[in-house]
């Protein structure tokens, strides 16, 4: 699997399946959970299925989430990256990072790097679907420049969120 791109601190990379037990710490993480939601990942077996449906999406549409490596050490830290989900018009941009890497600006290095991998795949316009309660998401998503749009439910699988527009050509 590729490399996409370079932040200074961060390499953002293709998803496999040597990333399945980072992938279920992380999204059976308390906070993922109460702000993005349960994602079904309730054993490696079914993270390793995710993985391959992340691996199909890449394919399908030319990104999906990529996961993020210290570029030092390695060391797995989060996931960043673009889903294209069938109810917008546009992908949306989608992070989540390891609770002991919290507060030292990699969900901001990695949305810049992934805001310019957008641009680079011709992406006009770019949303960012953010539970209310998620206030350090919702500051990062305004520091990024996204623009508030609504806030509605989105699927009938989500409750209310807010939904934020950037259009990435001026």
């Amino acid at each position: 699997m590729s490399t996409i791109t370079q932040t200074n601190r961060l390499k953002l990379r293709h998803i496999k399946p040597s990333d399945t037990e980072f992938l279920f710490d992380l999204y059976n993480q308390d906070a993922f959970i109460e702000h993005i939601g349960n994602r079904g990942l309730s054993s490696l077996a079914k993270t390793r299925e995710f993985i391959q449906a992340v691996q199909a999406n890449y394919q399908k549409h030319g990104f999906w989430l990529y996961l993020l490596e210290d570029r030092q050490s390695l060391e797995p830290i989060g996931v960043n990256g673009l889903v294209q989900r069938d109810y917008l018009d546009a992908p949306d941009i989608g992070f989540a990072i390891s609770e002991a890497h919290w507060g030292q600006g990699f969900a901001y290095e990695s949305s810049l790097a992934v805001l310019e991998h957008a641009r680079a795949l011709k992406l006009d316009t770019l949303y960012a679907i953010i539970s209310p309660g998620n206030i350090a998401s919702i500051r990062l998503i305004e520091k990024l420049s996204f623009d508030f749009v609504k806030q509605a439910q989105l699927s009938t699988e989500e409750d209310a969120v807010n939904l934020y527009q950037k259009l990435l050509i001026q």
